[in-house]
């Protein structure tokens, strides 16, 4: 499981922080942990993040969503991916997702990482 492979955070790693994050080490973390379900610029078992970053949480047609993300009226900022990928489950009840990041360093390099590519940058 991605949590047993990612630093337990501290007191100061809750969701919400406001960690700035680095894209270069958010691109492994992802690189590394992540593209086993996702990808940038095409669906897998998890949905593309390319475009995530200021998308409508589960808008994409055509890929399955849960229950919870499809009746959710949020939009993926910093804030929300910091909090989902804190604990999906958590966040939102229902959500399929069970992988989780516990420090609020490597979640801000991951979000950092999937803010720098755009709808119109995918890989």
């Amino acid at each position: 499981m991605l949590a047993s492979l990612l630093p337990v955070a501290s007191p100061a790693g809750q969701a919400g922080s406001s960690v700035t994050g680095n894209p270069a080490r958010g691109q492994t973390v992802f690189e590394q942990h992540c593209s086993g379900c996702h990808a940038l610029g095409e669906n897998r078992f998890g949905p593309r993040l390319g475009d995530v970053y200021g998308r409508r949480a589960g808008s994409i047609p055509g890929f399955r969503y849960s229950q919870a993300l499809q009746r959710q009226p949020l939009t993926w900022s910093a804030a929300t991916l910091d909090h989902w990928l804190a604990g999906p489950a958590r966040f939102l009840p229902g959500a399929r997702m069970t992988i989780s990041i516990n420090d609020a360093a490597t979640r801000a390099d991951v979000i950092a990482y999937l803010r720098s590519h755009p709808a119109s940058d995918q890989e």
